[in-house]
């Protein structure tokens, strides 16, 4: 019985532990590119230093292009636009 006990309170305390409190959160940006994959990239670069400023992990197999758009005129430096998301796992407070 004290084993049962023991075991259970064991439990109890790491049910409690901060990790279980940890929360994914989805985090958004936007960035500009010279093309499709030099936006793709500045934005996931973006979003996983946010992350990594919130004390979080970065799921980069999360990250989704939520809108994209290419610039008609031909002087601007960085035409392509790109918004993304992508879930950030933080640590419980």
């Amino acid at each position: 019985m004290k084993k049962l006990h023991a075991m259970v309170f064991t439990v109890c305390l790491l049910g409690l532990s901060p990790l279980a409190f940890a929360e994914t959160v989805n985090l958004t940006n936007s960035a500009d590119g010279a093309d499709r994959d030099a936006g793709i990239a500045a934005v996931k670069k973006k979003l996983q230093q946010a992350c990594k400023d919130r004390q979080g992990t970065a799921d980069t197999d999360s990250f989704e292009v939520v809108f994209e758009k290419t610039s008609a005129n031909p002087d601007v430096p960085k035409p392509y636009y790109v918004d993304g998301k992508m879930q950030c796992e933080l640590p419980g407070a």
